[in-house]
Order: C-alpha cells, then structure tokens, then sequence
C-alpha cells in the first residue's frame, strides 16, 4: 500500500489569488499592516498559523494572543466565504482522489499550511468534503513538514498492521519541496499556472493537472520505496 497525501491550496484547489488577497486584507482590515508585496518564500513557516506568527514578530514586536489568532481567523473566513464562488478545483483533480481512494492499493490524506475551518470551506465550496479523510492543518501544528508528519503518523495508526512502500506527497509549493526533503518522502509538483518554479528548482515530477490519471499514476508508481 502507498501513502499519497495532497496539500489543498494550488494542489487540487485553484484557490491561490482568492486565498492570499483574503488574508492579506484580513491583517489590512484587523492591524493595518500592508503585506501587499511580501513574498511568502521570506518567511520561515509558510502556514497560516506560522506566517501570522512571524507578520506579529516582525510589525508588532510580539507573538499574537489566542483571541487575536481567532479574531483573524473569523474575519478571513468571513472574507473567503464572499470569495467561495471564485474556487474550482485543478482540473479533474477529485475524480483522480477518488479515483485513489477507491482503490485497496492507497491511503490518501491531506495535509495543508492553511487553518482547518478555512480549509474545509474552501474544499466544500467545490463540493468536497475532507471529513472522509485523514486531514491535517496549521490549526494542529505551525511547521509544514510537521503537519504532513502528523498526517502519516495518524494513518500508521490506522493501518497498524500495514508496512507503506512508499510515501508521497502532491504539493505547488516551494515550502511543499522543502518539507519533503525534510521528512525524506517522494514529492510530485503541480504547476497549473505553468509558472515553472518546481522546475526550476529541480522537480523532476511536476503535472500541470490531473487530466490524464495514467501519467499521473505511472509518477504514482515510481515513487521511492520507504526505506
């Protein structure tokens, strides 16, 4: 059995324009702070919990108050619900999770540097619901590649008596790349947008969509055995 696990945003959500102006707003609207022309790439924990972290380190001189955190995390929601109708799914990216996950042969998880409510609203927009599987977010931990850890701890434990051949994670980012290299685990880019930074970086396995599931699934099968 394999261990296929999915980010969200830019991964099998075009969500990325919509996602960063809501949150970039949300911090205009609540604190007044201008991230406009901040590159994400500049922050050490490229999640929603580890970004609002650092954007308090750096403007305000202190870490935010829980309040503060769910103050933010109520006022983005509020923004992305009014977005809801500009999410679509990369193409035909659900019917492959499907797909996968109608087969014996993988487990599938998700696991994001978005919180957990924005997540499951922007996923529900399109019609999907994470709540039938393992689901992981900045809501559980701060740190990328401790979130996608979380994600293959919990299906170690649900298939106790499974040994994973291989573990992958499907991810747009470059903060996606890192984390992988980090844990050890294949990595399969999606570049939707045709932007080439994976490539550029050194991605070999990079699909713009999920149009052609036996490519995708030839990638699948190639993928490193865990040691």
């Amino acid at each position: 059995m394999k261990l296929i696990i999915f980010d969200i945003d830019g991964t099998i959500l075009d969500s990325v324009n919509a996602d960063d102006w809501c949150f970039i707003q949300t911090f205009k609207d609540l604190f007044q702070i201008d991230l406009e022309h901040v590159n994400w790439n500049d922050f050490k924990n490229v999640t929603d919990q580890g970004i609002t972290e650092e954007i308090f380190e750096r403007w305000l001189k202190r870490m935010p108050e829980k309040q503060e955190v769910e103050t933010i995390k109520k006022h983005y929601k509020n923004l992305l619900k009014e977005k809801a109708n500009e999410f679509k799914e990369i193409d035909n990216a659900l019917s492959f999770i499907e797909l996968l996950a109608d087969s014996d042969d993988f487990e599938i998880g998700f696991a994001t540097g978005g919180w957990q409510e924005t997540a499951r609203l922007k996923c529900s927009s399109v019609g999907f619901n994470l709540n039938n599987f393992i689901f992981k977010s900045s809501s559980h931990h701060y740190n990328r590649a401790k979130i996608i850890e979380l994600v293959i701890k919990e299906a170690m434990d649900k298939n106790k008596h499974v040994q994973y051949e291989s573990i992958l994670y499907f991810g747009d980012g470059l903060w996606d790349l890192k984390a992988t290299k980090e844990l050890g685990i294949d990595f399969i880019g999606v570049d939707f947008n045709e932007n080439n930074k994976l490539r550029n970086a050194g991605v070999k396995k990079v699909i713009k969509n999920y149009v052609e599931p036996d490519k995708v699934m030839n990638l699948i099968q190639e993928s490193t055995p865990v040691n």
